[in-house]
């Protein structure tokens, strides 16, 4: 799971099946229509900072602060 949630991070496209699958592999029992319903009334970009710091993953960004990529 890790290794494919940093191939999402890094592609800068978020993959709701990933999410979904993450979020049953933790006792999630939503059906995937009622969570692609359910996650748009909630912010993305936490859902990612808490992953990211689950996973113990450091992002880099460029002077600006845009993000790069995601490395371990």
């Amino acid at each position: 799971m890790k290794d494919a949630y940093i191939k999402m991070r890094n592609s800068k496209a978020v993959n709701f099946q990933l999410l979904y699958t993450y979020a049953t592999e933790r006792g999630m029992t939503l059906d995937p229509s009622m969570f692609m319903n359910g996650i748009q009334f909630v912010d993305i970009n936490e859902i990612i900072d808490n992953l990211d710091k689950e996973f113990g993953l450091t992002r880099l960004y460029d002077k600006v602060g845009n993000f790069i990529k995601i490395v371990e």
